[in-house]
């Protein structure tokens, strides 16, 4: 079973991931912020990152790199999660690590779709 940890300061978009994933029996692990996301990170190892962009305190971007950058998280699959479409936004994520950009609100296939491309 496929890990994945959900970060976002919004509750409600927390559980619609992790209804969406349960469905794919993906394991889901949530942090309500990039504080407690790197928490969860130093315990555990996790074959996807589910991130916003906007959080208050540290964007989802700056996360990337701390998250890279430890051992648990190395090889995690990052995906950003946001309501934006900014080209130059797109290009700093993905020269931070992440992997794929879902705009919000996404559609549960196009997350799952996406995740199974990572997953080749």
């Amino acid at each position: 079973m496929k890990k994945v940890l959900t970060v976002d300061d919004s509750p409600m978009v927390l559980n619609l991931l992790e209804i969406a994933l349960s469905m794919e029996d993906y394991e889901v692990d949530q942090a309500n912020n990039p504080k407690e996301a790197i928490e969860k990170v130093k315990e555990n190892t996790y074959d996807f990152g589910i991130f916003d962009v906007n959080m208050p305190g540290m964007t989802g971007l700056e996360l990337i790199p701390i998250v890279k950058s430890m051992e648990n998280g190395k090889n995690m699959k990052i995906i950003m999660l946001t309501t934006e479409s900014g080209d130059e936004m797109q290009k700093q994520a993905k020269q931070a690590g992440a992997k794929a950009w879902l705009i919000k609100p996404f559609k549960d296939d196009d997350l799952i779709q996406l995740m199974s491309a990572l997953s080749k």
